[in-house]
């Protein structure tokens, strides 16, 4: 099934200019794609039950060729990605349920093959998705964010335009977008079959392939996920400074929330001010970090060496506030 035309590139587009008209935009565009019959999946899988998949770079460019793979022979846009070690995160666009759900089944068997060819089987039983759909702009809009986020608050050398396993380096960063590569229509096709471990290989042209990787930027529609923010600093701060907004999306998606330090340390400093009346942590009596490491672990999911850094509270403290959590 070849994936639908951009149905909405084509519509007259003024760049808006204040605060107003660029939400206004924003809502006009989604409202035409939900109009359309179109909407926009979560296909993820959770990585609190899947053991390790993907262990070497080759094996992450292979998943991201078959993300590509698989979209177009679902006929699903994908709109953006990020791919961990265990799980995956992947919003499309497409009309139903099933579209998305045959999509990550078709991801899904190509990994099996893709195993058990190279004779180094994986456990697949937790790689499973149960597509969700995003039905506002607001959800779709934490949703991107939260995806193409995802690898930077857990590997502190990476930013969300530097991890290579996504769309995330792709968006509001016309330097990646330059990024070229060779066309599929230029392959051979030995090349095509290596590239895919497969021997379908009737893929569009354009597709645009580098070091073995099939470019997001070839495959994804960015543009389009980029018009629904309202400007590239919109973007930004959704990415690095919506902390609630990310909790509420883990416990959507079954998934757990990862924060930076400092979005834990911002998360302290609002917990003082409202519930102590001081800006400074330091300043706590041991009952009250007590109760700020408490909201840090229920409702954060921030690990007892995490607490214990942020509080300075001596690591046995936490540890007896959380036994269960001490050898994690």
């Amino acid at each position: 099934m070849k994936l639908q035309s951009h149905l909405f590139d084509d519509q007259p587009f003024r760049q808006p200019k204040s605060f107003n008209e660029k939400e206004n935009a924003c809502r006009a565009l989604f409202d035409a794609v939900i109009s359309s019959c179109q909407t926009f999946w979560h296909v993820c899988t959770p990585g609190t039950i899947q053991s390790v998949i993907f262990r070497s770079p080759e094996e992450y460019r292979f998943v991201v060729n078959a993300v590509a793979a698989s979209a177009y022979d679902a006929g699903v846009r994908v709109i953006t990605f990020e791919i961990m070690s265990n799980h995956v995160h992947i919003i499309v666009l497409c009309e139903d349920k099933v579209a998305a759900s045959l999509f990550f089944d078709l991801l899904k068997q190509r990994l099996i093959r893709y195993y058990r060819e190279r004779r180094s089987p994986r456990d697949l039983s937790g790689f499973v998705s149960d597509p969700i759909p995003i039905e506002s702009l607001d959800s779709l809009r934490n949703q991107i964010a939260y995806t193409n986020r995802n690898n930077y608050v857990i590997d502190p050398d990476h930013t969300p335009f530097s991890y290579p396993y996504g769309a995330n380096a792709y968006y509001f960063n016309p330097f990646a977008k330059m990024l070229t590569g060779r066309r599929f229509g230029e392959m051979s096709d030995r090349a095509k079959m290596r590239l895919l471990h497969s021997k379908k290989i009737g893929y569009p042209d354009d597709f645009m392939a580098l070091n073995d990787m099939i470019l997001p930027s070839s495959f994804c529609d960015i543009s389009l996920g980029e018009r629904f923010f309202r400007d590239a600093r919109h973007y930004m701060y959704k990415v690095s400074r919506e902390v609630e907004s990310y909790k509420e999306i883990a416990e959507l998606l079954g998934d757990l929330a990862y924060y930076t330090d400092d979005e834990l340390m911002g998360v302290v400093y609002s917990l003082c001010k409202k519930k102590y009346g001081t800006d400074n942590p330091s300043f706590l009596n041991v009952a009250q970090k007590s109760e700020v490491a408490r909201t840090l672990h229920y409702d954060y999911k921030a690990d007892n060496v995490k607490i214990s850094r942020l509080l300075r509270l001596p690591r046995y403290a936490v540890d007896q506030l959380f036994p269960m959590s001490a050898k994690k």
